[in-house]
């Protein structure tokens, strides 16, 4: 159903497997994508797959609970990618879980946190194997969900490489700019869902104190707003110097990263946070926190603060704006850590989990990123205190 609609994160992450199947001699005959309305033709399909459409009048969450795995049967494994899983399926399922209401409940409204417990939960529980973005969520299964670790595997998200890059063409730059800011004015950007999580009225405010107390004539674009979230009506936005782009397609999001001084993303709870890694790919400069997925794939590269006080963020920006060698730094190593999560890398993964699940040998033998999860790189490296 991430399918369906605009996507964000875990809709994309779907997308990028989807492609580099293609890429990858699997050993499945057949690959079928469920989903309860036509998914659009923008969504790639690759070899031996098409799109099953399983109508129905029932609820998205109950058409999940019981028209998917009736229509399935036993046809092989039911890769689940998005937190849920039909808990009566006669197929081994393989379930992906990307983070929990329990570790941040501050950010949902008690009737979708309680709901959301109890079914993923039992996906979890039920599920035949089980697999997240992080380490971090990898802990987060076993306290709130009671899962050893040790029965989880770490299989990161991804970027792809090929899209997500540095562009040299300052004249493009310059001509996207005009065309989605209006100018060629610099701008600090974010990208995303408008979750409460994710603290953007915090960043108004440290931006307006930068305009206000150092003249600051930066833009503040927030890129997404269209998609699923919380509105950002409660956010007093109405300010010249802040720009709401909707949606865009990936290749203008690569401008939009590229175009941008400072990227940031200062969320309180992500299991990986995708747009972080995007922009490490594409050099850009980045902020986001010292807490979740972050010091695992960002550490060392982007800074990340301690909070996201609307003073502390001020601080950071006005930092980092100043500071070029921490930027020429980082759009040199951006890139270079980011293509470690290229999908080329991650998704065979999936694959051998598959695999796995339906008693096959693996693609071929591939880095653990289990292994890696458990190591980590030096979390006090990107840290700004």
């Amino acid at each position: 159903m991430r399918l369906l609609g605009l996507r964000s994160g875990v809709g994309r992450a779907i997308e990028a497997i989807l492609r580099e199947l293609d890429n990858i001699d699997h050993p499945f005959s057949e690959i079928r994508v469920y989903s309860p309305e036509p998914i659009s033709e923008a969504v790639y399909m690759p070899r031996k797959c098409f799109n099953v459409v399983l109508r129905s009048p029932l609820p998205k969450g109950l058409w999940e609970q019981f028209i998917l795995p009736i229509a399935h049967g036993r046809k092989g494994p039911l890769f689940c990618p998005s937190y849920v899983a039909p808990v009566i399926s006669a197929a081994p399922v393989v379930l992906t879980h990307h983070g929990s209401y329990e570790a941040y409940p501050e950010a949902f409204p008690w009737f979708a946190r309680t709901k959301s417990k109890i079914i993923l939960k039992l996906s979890a529980r039920s599920a035949d194997f089980i697999s997240t973005v992080s380490a971090q969520s990898r802990k987060d299964i076993e306290t709130y969900y009671g899962i050893p670790q040790s029965d989880v595997r770490v299989i990161p998200e991804g970027v792809d490489t090929t899209v997500f890059k540095p562009i040299s063409d300052q004249r493009a730059k310059k001509k996207w700019r005009r065309k989605w800011i209006g100018s060629d004015a610099p701008y600090i950007l974010y990208v995303g869902k408008a979750t409460k999580r994710r603290n953007l009225g915090q960043v108004i405010e440290a931006f307006r104190r930068l305009r206000i107390d150092h003249g600051w004539t930066h833009k503040l674009v927030f890129l997404g707003t269209k998609l699923p979230g919380d509105a950002l009506n409660e956010i007093n936005a109405k300010d010249d110097g802040v720009i709401m782009i909707d949606y865009a397609d990936h290749g203008d999001v690569t401008f939009a990263y590229n175009c941008a001084d400072i990227f940031i993303y200062p969320s309180s709870y992500e299991g990986f946070g995708m747009p972080v890694l995007e922009a490490m790919a594409c050099g850009t400069p980045t902020i986001a926190l010292n807490n979740t997925a972050f010091p695992e794939f960002a550490g060392g590269i982007a800074w990340l603060l301690e909070d996201a006080a609307p003073e502390t963020l001020a601080d950071a920006l006005l930092r980092l704006a100043a500071d070029d060698d921490a930027k020429r730094r980082m759009r040199h190593d951006g890139p270079v850590r980011a293509a470690k999560y290229d999908w080329k890398r991650v998704v065979p993964q999936y694959v051998n989990l598959l695999c796995e699940a339906s008693g096959l040998a693996p693609v071929s033998e591939i880095y653990s990123w289990s292994r890696a999860a458990n190591a980590g790189p030096d979390t006090n490296e990107g840290r700004v205190s």
